[in-house]
């Protein structure tokens, strides 16, 4: 637990703030695009369906293109390398790794792209597939016998999907929030709870280990690996606790990335559910952001739809935003209660308490909760609530005479600011996340750690709540 004093560093060391940062720093060159009515960003390319390889991209504004989107490619591979060499550096990733590693997984994503929108292929399985490969060539090149340090240090998929989310922001408007936003935030308080306590008698019952199965049961009740290392910080719990979880929901995040999203695009083409429900199903029941955001995505690119994407990222921040206050309940459980019982009990046995070895108890300080708040969120809301006041800035002002001023304001700014701005990155920082997931989720941690118990036990939390989770969403956004 925090002492109460601010580790000032953590604003330069830590991924979740370079997240805000660079998000923010992406952002504005987007925004100013609009007042200068030059598009900043708008040379990133998408790919796209093709049968001439040399339109298998698209630049967002024609006029950018650099003689080639092949070109751009280029460009883009180095602007992004290098913007990001910085703070992988202070991270704690080496130049040189970083250039190898970054190429790697950049140039491994646009080829998995390239593939999939051969028009042929992208007919039968759709351009969405293209982050479905990234993962499995991912999980492949990650599953090598020996996979180089250098490689796995690059390969930061939440880092990626962390600023990609500060980005998505300025796509989610005041009128998505007020459609959704009460309903989401409703649904994530309602579910987090009854999926935490489900989980811990099942992890009980595996592994008979009350500090693990509290540990596991946030990481699949909440939103895994940072939550699960939040709640081992909380209890004092030994630090092979996260990571024999965190292996646990990486591995079952990847699985679920291959078949949730498509489960979901199946059945919302059925008529069976809503694209809100396929999206808020994906934020509750895939338990990383990367992960989580993904899948997101590829329902919204399946369904033609923005909504699942808007609906599935809102769910998933919404549940981030108690990981610092279920960190601070669990060390008051465990302060005043848990290890004053425990203490209680040796002392009946005769025998002299003994600490878990380098884990130093502290009294829980409100300060956890800031520590704990994971800072990206922060960006996400801020580019939200920017682009809102400028489109509601301009109905008021300039479109004020129009029929519709908000319509008319949302078709001036979403075009400049998000469509050729915010969002060739955010998508391209998508496609990254997939190939760093894949390279992240190596399955010989199973056998290393030795937790088949563990293993099975997450396995069937994980369906109980990707159950629960089906019914939750449908129920707050019915067909």
């Amino acid at each position: 637990m925090s002492t109460g004093k601010i580790d000032w560093s953590s604003l330069w060391k830590k991924e979740d703030w370079w997240a805000l940062w660079l998000g923010l720093v992406l952002f504005f060159y987007a925004f100013i695009g609009f007042w200068t009515y030059a598009d900043a960003l708008g040379w990133v390319p998408m790919w796209t369906k093709w049968t001439d390889p040399g339109k298998a991209f698209a630049v967002p504004n024609p006029k950018l293109v650099f003689g080639s989107p092949w070109v751009n490619l280029v460009v883009a591979w180095l602007v992004l390398m290098l913007l990001l060499a910085g703070p992988a550096k202070l991270i704690g990733v080496k130049f040189g790794d970083w250039v190898k590693g970054f190429s790697i997984i950049y140039w491994l994503w646009w080829l998995c792209a390239f593939v999939i929108g051969y028009k042929p292929i992208a007919d039968v399985v759709t351009t969405e597939f293209a982050f479905t490969l990234a993962l499995f060539v991912g999980m492949l090149l990650g599953n090598l016998p020996r996979v180089p340090q250098w490689l796995l240090g690059s390969a930061r998929g939440e880092w990626f999907i962390k600023t990609a989310i500060v980005l998505l922001g300025a796509k989610i408007l005041f009128t998505d929030w007020i459609r959704y936003g009460g309903a989401v935030l409703t649904m994530v308080l309602m579910s987090f709870p009854v999926f935490m306590l489900l989980a811990f008698p099942i992890f009980r019952l595996f592994t008979r280990n009350t500090d693990l199965s509290v540990v596991a049961a946030v990481g699949v009740g909440v939103c895994g690996v940072s939550a699960s290392i939040a709640a081992a910080g909380a209890i004092g719990a030994p630090a092979i606790y996260p990571t024999m979880v965190s292996a646990a929901i990486l591995i079952y995040a990847a699985v679920e990335l291959v078949i949730l999203p498509w489960v979901g695009i199946s059945l919302v083409k059925a008529g069976v559910m809503s694209p809100a429900a396929a999206g808020a199903w994906m934020g509750l029941s895939v338990k990383t952001d990367g992960a989580a955001a993904a899948s997101a995505e590829i329902v919204a690119r399946g369904v033609g739809s923005d909504v699942p994407l808007s609906v599935g990222v809102m769910s998933k921040v919404l549940i981030d935003i108690w990981i610092g206050v279920i960190a601070f309940v669990l060390a008051l459980i465990w302060v005043f209660i848990v290890e004053t019982r425990r203490a209680a009990a040796v002392q009946r046995a005769g025998v002299e308490a003994k600490a878990n070895p380098g884990v130093e108890r502290r009294r829980p300080s409100p300060l956890e909760l800031w520590f704990r708040f994971p800072k990206f969120v922060l960006g996400y809301f801020f580019t939200s609530i920017v682009v809102s006041l400028l489109i509601m800035h301009l109905a008021g002002t300039v479109y004020a005479s129009q029929q519709n001023p908000v319509d008319a304001a949302t078709k001036a700014v979403v075009p400049v600011v998000v469509n050729r701005g915010t969002d060739p990155f955010r998508v391209l920082l998508f496609g990254l996340t997939f190939v760093a997931i894949g390279i992240n989720t190596r399955f010989s941690l199973m056998k290393q750690y030795r937790v088949w118990n563990l293993f099975i036990a997450y396995g069937i939390a994980l369906l109980i709540i990707i159950g629960l989770a089906y019914l939750i969403s449908t129920s707050f956004f019915p067909k």
